[in-house]
Formats: C-alpha cells, sequence, structure tokens
C-alpha cells in the first residue's frame, strides 16, 4: 500500500488535501481512482488509512488509525561523508533500514569536502531522498539527515547505547551490543578512524565493534550495521 507524509495533524473522518507534488503522483503517475485506500502519516507520526478522492484537486478522507510500532527505539547513524553518488545510495537504504536519524560526519580522513555556498541545498537534497525512502518503505517516521559535524562534535548525537566499528576490535562482536534501547553508532571513511578519534569516541564511552573477518566499504558497513540491528531487534 502507498504511503505519504503529510505536515499536518490528522483527525478520523477529516478531509484534506494533497500537495501538488503528491497530488500528481497519486493523480497521473499512479493514476489512482476514487475509493482507492492508502497510508498517511501526519506530523504527529500517527498513521493512517486514508481514501483518496479525485476532482479539480486530490482529496483524502481519513477512515481509521493504523498502529505501527515499527520504529520504536531510535537510531543514528554518524557516517563519514564520502562521494555523492556513493551517498545519496547510503542515504537511500539508511531509511530503508530503520535510520531515524543520519549525521554527516567530518573526520581526519574524509576526502569529500564541503561547499558551504551550496550545503542548504543539499541538506534539503539529502533530506528529499531519504523523506522518498521512508514513504516507499513504508515507515511510520521520517529519517532526518542533520548538518554536517566534525567528530569533536559527535557528544549532542550520544544515545543510550553507543558504538563504533573498527577493524582493529577482535574480541566485541556487533551482535552482542544490540539491545532495545536507542542507538548511535559511528562508521568512518573509506582510509578508516585515526587512533585518536577512536580513542576520543572511547572517552564519550563509545564501544568498538567489530563487523567480522571481510573489509567493507564506508556505505556497506552502515547498511551490514543497520541490519543486524533490525534482524537482531526482531528477535528480541
Amino acid at each position: 500500500m502507498r504511503q505519504y507524509f503529510v505536515e499536518k495533524k490528522l483527525e478520523i473522518n477529516e478531509i484534506f488535501d494533497f500537495n501538488e507534488k503528491q497530488s500528481h503522483h497519486i493523480k497521473t503517475v499512479l493514476r489512482m481512482k476514487v475509493g482507492e485506500k492508502i497510508r498517511v502519516v501526519d506530523s504527529n507520526n500517527d498513521v493512517f488509512l486514508v481514501e483518496i478522492d479525485i476532482d479539480s484537486k486530490v482529496r483524502g478522507k481519513v477512515l481509521e488509525n493504523i498502529f505501527d510500532l515499527s520504529d520504536v527505539s531510535e537510531i543514528t547513524y554518524c557516517a563519514a561523508l564520502i562521494k555523492k553518488d556513493k551517498w545519496n545510495f547510503l542515504l537511500q537504504k539508511a531509511a530503508e533500514l530503520g535510520a531515524t536519524k543520519v549525521v554527516p560526519l567530518i573526520s581526519n580522513r574524509t576526502i569529500f569536502k564541503i561547499d558551504e555556498q551550496r550545503l542548504e541545498k543539499r541538506i534539503q537534497r539529502w533530506n528529499k531522498i531519504t523523506l522518498e525512502a521512508c514513504q516507499q518503505s513504508n515507515r511510520s517516521s521520517k529519517c532526518e539527515v542533520e548538518r554536517p559535524i566534525k567528530l569533536k562534535e559527535i557528544d549532542k548525537f550520544l544515545s543510550e547505547n553507543n558504538i563504533v566499528a573498527y577493524e582493529n576490535e577482535q574480541n566485541i562482536c556487533l551482535a552482542d551490543c544490540i539491545d532495545e534501547k536507542s542507538i548511535t553508532f559511528v562508521i568512518g571513511p573509506e582510509g578508516g578512524l585515526t587512533e585518536d578519534e577512536i580513542e576520543y569516541l572511547q572517552s564519550l564511552n563509545f564501544t568498538c565493534v567489530s563487523l567480522g573477518k571481510r573489509i567493507l566499504r564506508a556505505e556497506t558497513a552502515g547498511l551490514y550495521v543497520l541490519s543486524v540491528i533490525d534482524a537482531k531487534r526482531n528477535s528480541l
């Protein structure tokens, strides 16, 4: 079932207008008919079953509330910035796999350079990518992309459980560190995090974890972590 986000609070039996872009997608791209039903998530992250009505505008009538507990604990993914095409792929898949927040990281070995004049447009574009991915995957909450930060600023995004993938860690397995608590995890750039950066994260009570014997690309490593988190939480 198709899903859209609206920036307002919805009530049962309420009739509302979809925005111009959503209306075009429903009417012209999907060619939906009057009476067809979709999921809509409102500004409170409540999920509703909505019936489509189409005349001069595309409207929705709220039929009932759908209880969705799929996004219970927050997952903050702190990812070192990588090249544009890989970064966009990372954002899309992170949203599909359940990240509630993506924090672009600038570390010592980050190659990607920030163009401050274009940054606001980039952030808007990044959030558009994650919004579309959340709609496609029927998530009941958005995945927000934050402004890029330096590693020293990561204390703003600490959770109940904080981990960092580290290639030199051999004893602590990722799956053993996953529970139902909110989690922040850090994935460094292709060149990895420096020892000083690892020590700094450890001073903030980050736990170093192993992702296994293989060396993964930066974008692959983050998606691997999200997959393990999802699998482990679904088994609890």
